[in-house]
């Protein structure tokens, strides 16, 4: 039986699905090698892509995060409720679980399950703060903005500086936003609203092809342990392994 009742938070934790490249990965004042099939603490972990680098996580709740090349993002807080085995995380979020991430350069892209009542999953950049319901959601940055694009969901952007300081703007599928800064005078529109251009998508696709695919191969539960609950993932075999046939010749025809 699990120590913490159902409604303390516990600390969650990330799979590691996918890694290319250079990675730093540190948490705790600690660099942390990172190794794909590890399982890291991820509660105010800070990663740092190289160029031509990318990591695919999987957050215990079931959601992923690719971190593209050249990318800068940390995880303030990650916590969740325990909650028992058995859970599709594919599908549904296992428990409520609040996270807080900032990104101040690159790209990730973020895909959820259905997220539970009362989950909140916020990350902020220099331009804005955005507010994520799912499902799939690309955010970008650079010195002069940030791009938002809702692939897939609902997501909330508030633009963090200028005339639209503070007004949230709700973005449904297929609309992206575009947050820029102030300071700069580059446009006199801080927060606009646009349609996704199909090219983008579709420079998109393999990144949110790997995030979906990484939330396959994992399962998590609570499990008892020295100071309490913890998370333990549990990576997951494929039930549809290719057969390897051998056929005898006396069962082919015409030597075929």
């Amino acid at each position: 039986m699990l120590a913490a009742s159902g409604q303390d938070f516990i600390s969650g934790k990330i799979y590691v699905a996918e890694v290319a490249g250079g990675i730093s990965y540190t948490v705790g004042g600690s660099l942390n090698e990172v190794k794909k099939g590890d399982t890291l603490p991820v509660q105010g972990a800070r990663n740092e892509t190289a160029p031509a680098a990318h990591v695919v996580y999987v957050f215990s709740n079931g959601t992923s995060i690719y971190i593209d090349e050249k990318t800068v993002v940390q995880i303030a807080k990650f916590e969740q409720r325990p909650f028992p085995k058995g859970t599709d995380i594919t599908v549904t979020e296992p428990s409520v679980s609040h996270t807080m991430g900032r990104i101040t350069q690159g790209r990730i892209i973020i895909t959820t399950n259905k997220l539970a009542t009362g989950t909140t999953m916020i990350y902020l950049t220099p331009h804005a703060e955005v507010k994520i319901r799912g499902q799939e959601v690309v955010i970008e940055v650079n010195d002069r903005e940030s791009r938002i694009d809702v692939v897939n969901g609902d997501v909330s952007v508030t633009p963090l500086s200028g005339s639209a300081h503070g007004i949230g703007q709700v973005l449904h599928s297929g609309q992206e936003a575009v947050v820029t800064d102030s300071s700069t005078g580059s446009s006199s529109v801080p927060l606009q609203v646009l349609t996704i251009d199909q090219s983008r998508l579709d420079s998109l696709a393999s990144q949110l092809a790997a995030g979906d695919r990484a939330r396959q191969i994992v399962v998590f539960e609570t499990v008892p342990g020295s100071g309490g609950p913890e998370i333990q993932a549990t990576p997951v075999v494929p039930t549809n392994l290719p057969v390897q046939l051998t056929v005898s010749p006396s069962t082919l025809r015409n030597g075929q």
